[in-house]
């Protein structure tokens, strides 16, 4: 059933204009900030609307459309990624846990299996397409979505072919270059472009992502406690990462910035003054987007925009 199909059948099943059924999924795309696609949005109105129409239809959610914060998850996916068995100790108590990455055609997305569910992969082999019953999803430090799972949930073989998206660089660190990228407007840009832009910050917000003080390796939290996958348990380093939107008055457009760069965002307070943003493009296949990865803000030289107009 395509978005069209789909947008007739909930009008007509929960008695809605076709009108109001494009606003309510127009609405809903807008309240979960671009997390899902308009075909996701569609099914959340459905549901809201007393219609179960993933009964009728392949009951696993494409990965693309897979937010925070959901409940009985169920996902197919083929395995590209299987971490080693890593053992901790909490409170003279030992654990362990296991992540595997799973992918399908529109992005990938990390499974954590703990303790006892760690037995759930031993059979489990990088190639292998499974589907994930019961699962629940978490925001990781980044905020992307990653599948946890409960007593109740499962993993079983399904025999079928995916073809996996390719991987993209989410919230990877763009190294700043001595290169000044060129001047364009938000409206023009494309995913891979190195460029200046000049624009406003219309809205952020912020959190900390943590590292590993010896390696700047991402952290996993493990009962309260921070652990390096090579350095075991550590003290974490902070690092913030600030996200929103840039305005250049054509058009808007998503960003993100890291460490020296976030902070002099935070500590500036540069929400509302125009700034020259220098970074790299990239495509978020998870938010399915385009964002600037930005490395450098510098101020205005009124006398040399003054003089490019010339």
């Amino acid at each position: 059933m395509d978005i069209s199909e789909l947008k007739d059948k909930i009008a007509k099943e929960a008695g809605l204009t076709r009108e109001e059924v494009d606003k309510k999924i127009e609405d809903k795309v807008f309240e979960l900030s671009e997390l899902v696609s308009e075909e996701g949005a569609a099914y959340i109105v459905a549901k809201e609307e007393g219609l179960d129409l993933l009964e009728k239809r392949e009951r696993s959610l494409k990965i693309k459309n897979i937010i925070p914060n959901l409940r009985n998850v169920e996902v197919v996916g083929k395995i590209v990624e299987l971490s080693e068995v890593r053992e901790f100790e909490r409170n003279e108590k030992k654990g362990q846990v296991r992540n595997i990455t799973i992918g399908d055609e529109t992005g990938r997305i990390r499974i954590v299996f703990w303790n006892n569910m760690v037995d759930l992969t031993e059979n489990l082999n990088e190639g292998d397409v499974v589907r994930v019953k019961q699962g629940f999803t978490k925001a990781n430090t980044f905020g992307i979505p990653e599948i946890h799972l409960s007593a109740r949930s499962t993993i079983e073989p399904e025999e079928k072919e995916i073809e996996v998206a390719e991987k993209s660089e989410i919230y990877s660190e763009v190294p700043v270059s001595k290169n000044i990228g060129k001047r364009k407007n938000l409206k023009e840009v494309v995913d891979n472009d190195f460029l200046e832009a000049k624009a406003a910050i219309v809205s952020l917000s912020e959190r900390e992502y943590l590292t590993c003080p010896d390696c700047n390796s991402k952290l996993e939290e493990i009962n309260g406690s921070c652990v390096c996958k090579d350095h075991g348990k550590v003290e974490p380093k902070r690092n913030l990462i600030i996200h929103g939107y840039l305005d250049d008055g054509l058009t808007t457009l998503r960003f993100v910035s890291f460490k020296e760069t976030a902070e002099r965002i935070k500590n500036e307070n540069l929400i509302g003054k125009e700034k020259l943003f220098t970074g790299r493009i990239k495509k978020n296949e998870y938010f399915g987007n385009l964002e600037l990865m930005v490395n450098k803000i510098e101020d205005i030289d009124l006398d040399e925009e003054i003089s490019k107009l010339k």
